[in-house]
């Protein structure tokens, strides 16, 4: 019965759509119950498949649609039997419309320009969307699986070394014991279809789990707050950072600063 309960806030812990107090709960059970674990893994795999199943429409589409509609509106005389003789407009009348030809052209190049902006959001959005929920569920999978860092130290001399040889970057490893953050150490995981360094800090009671990687185009800085956690993305110094934790959004920001 209890993992009944629990079993029926799965989909909405991962949607976000659960309380504080029901998302705490629920995430300790998973840590003490493997069978449920696993549902809630599958559940994060299968949304990831779906997502990542949504081809963005390209750039060069409303522009390709642009081109063909002009084409068929060329070839469209040769087709039609000549049109029957018609007396030709006077000068003055060209005159006339000749404004209202301007103002049609303009139109639409500004919805050309339009179109192509929003698909170029769209496209945006969707990698956001992609890569804030490979940070969740790599910091989630973490806490589940107990293995948050693979080499516990709270010395920096330590942990930068670890990652060498098993990344082709060096990772910003920082002590910052004095702002409040304690290090307790690292890890590799795979987001975005990439090895990525994860420091683990600790604030209080609350893990943040800091992901890096060379920056490579990602949009950024952004601020999200899926499943409960809130999550912080930054550029700096050529690097991408991902921070994600259940900490309140403004301790959370001061890690821009600090890294």
């Amino acid at each position: 019965m209890r993992c009944e309960r629990y079993h029926d806030n799965l989909n909405p812990l991962l949607d976000g759509e659960i309380g504080a107090e029901e998302r705490a709960a629920t995430i300790a059970h998973l840590q003490d119950c493997p069978a449920c674990a696993h549902q809630y893994q599958r559940l994060q795999t299968l949304r990831h498949q779906l997502l990542v199943g949504r081809v963005p429409m390209p750039r060069s589409l409303v522009y390709r649609v642009r081109a063909r509609i002009a084409l068929e509106a060329a070839e469209q005389p040769s087709r039609r039997p000549p049109p029957a003789a018609k007396p030709m407009l006077p000068p003055r009348s060209i005159a006339r419309a000749a404004p209202w030809l301007r103002q049609a052209a303009l139109l639409l190049f500004v919805c050309g320009i339009s179109a192509a902006g929003a698909l170029s959001w769209s496209r945006t959005a969707n990698e956001r969307e992609l890569l804030t929920r490979d940070v969740v569920a790599a910091h989630v999978r973490g806490l589940l699986q107990g293995n948050a860092v693979q080499v516990a130290s709270l010395d920096t001399h330590t942990v930068k070394p670890w990652f060498a040889g098993r990344l082709e970057f060096t990772p910003v490893v920082k002590d910052l014991t004095a702002d409040g953050f304690h290090l307790a150490g690292g890890r590799l995981d795979y987001v975005g279809g990439r090895r990525v360094a994860v420091l683990v800090y600790t604030r209080q009671l609350h893990q943040i789990s800091v992901f890096t990687w060379p920056a490579n185009g990602e949009v950024s800085p952004i601020k999200a707050a899926p499943d409960g956690f809130n999550v912080l993305c930054w550029r700096h110094a050529g690097m991408t950072f991902w921070a994600i934790s259940d900490l309140g959004p403004t301790e959370l920001e001061a890690l821009p600063s600090l890294l």
